[in-house]
């Protein structure tokens, strides 16, 4: 469990208002797409909240939200409040369900209201969970907080499926070079892109070689249900001895150059072949998790493990991702940047 402290709480004959960006926070929902909706009822007449001073307050709902069709349409579903400003409204939650998106009316049966006192604060404790990939084993159990229940420094608005705010102050910065093989602009992205690129590379080799055993070493899954990307490869290293005793892994080409070829462009990438290239991108993924500051927020979405008596390397990754529709109908993945 978590709790959402409640800041600014007006008690108005004997219920409570809390601020917008309080209630959309409890709903997991865009604090301006709910002002929009607020804004449609009041000119239907439909009244939930109100506005005082700089902020929108909202009435909490006196009853468990259910479906509209099962409400007991014989109680009083318009109540009477007075606003600290004295303006006498009726509120009618009753009538704001029945004016709703069905995924918003969703989301407001799935939220809590109960409000307790915690270390004599008032407080409404939340459900927390963390669902990892059924196809991926994760190293720590609690590896990877869905966005919904995190922050994200470069986001600064989002409603899932429909958009997302960046703040292009704080988000990761990549260069794919020029005219090269990858396009992202951020590093989580294009650590998405190589796994894409190296899935269809697998795919196109086990397709034209029927009769060889097929190569499989890299599972790319995303999830609509969880919106996270999870990723699982174990890549051929070979590993060597410099001048200086240090030891330099390098990953192994095991799909043959006329699959796996890569340009790249010059940019942030050295590598020459996809396998490198994904092995190199999950390198500087892992470390621009490391350079998160302070030490307690970095994240630890994606794992390597190098294993020399095999010679192997191990990634494990889990990322958030949105998505959008293209103007012919096709449905466009994008990992987040939760750097």
């Amino acid at each position: 469990m978590k709790s959402i402290e409640l800041d600014d709480v007006f008690v108005v004959n004997g219920r409570l208002a809390i601020k917008l960006i309080t209630f959309a926070k409890l709903l997991y929902y865009s604090e301006i797409y709910l002002l929009k909706l607020i804004k449609r009822l009041l000119k239907k007449g439909i009244k939930i909240g109100f506005k005082w001073k700089r902020n929108w307050y909202i009435f909490l709902p006196t009853t468990p939200i259910t479906n509209t069709q099962n409400r007991d349409n014989t109680s009083s579903s318009s109540e009477s409040a007075v606003t600290p400003s004295t303006n006498q409204i009726n509120t009618n939650w009753d009538a704001a369900l029945e004016q709703m998106p069905a995924d918003v009316n969703a989301a407001l049966k799935r939220t809590n209201f109960t409000v307790t006192i915690i270390r004599k604060k008032l407080v409404i404790p939340v459900p927390s969970s963390v669902r990892n990939s059924l196809t991926l084993i994760p190293k720590n159990p609690d590896q990877f907080i869905p966005p919904n229940l995190a922050t994200f420094p470069a986001t600064t608005d989002y409603k899932y499926g429909y958009y997302i705010f960046y703040n292009e102050a704080r988000m990761s910065v990549f260069d794919p070079g020029t005219s090269g093989t990858l396009k992202s602009t951020q590093i989580p992205q294009a650590f998405f892109e190589l796994c894409r690129a190296v899935d269809a590379a697998e795919n196109a080799r086990n397709g034209a070689n029927p009769g060889l055993a097929p190569r499989t070493q890299l599972s790319t899954t995303v999830s609509f249900d969880t919106g996270t990307i999870s990723v699982a490869a174990t890549i051929p290293v070979i590993p060597a001895i410099q001048s200086d005793g240090t030891i330099k892994v390098a990953a192994s080409d095991y799909l043959g150059g006329s699959y796996t070829a890569f340009d790249n462009g010059g940019g942030d990438l050295t590598s020459t072949n996809l396998i490198a290239a994904f092995l190199e991108a999950a390198s500087l993924l892992a470390a621009a998790e490391k350079a998160v500051t302070p030490v307690d927020n970095q994240p630890n979405n994606i794992q390597i493990q190098v294993d020399l008596e095999t010679g192997s390397a191990t990634v494990s990754a889990n990322m958030p991702f949105t998505t959008a529709a293209a103007n012919n109908g096709d449905v466009v993945i994008q990992a987040i940047d939760y750097l």
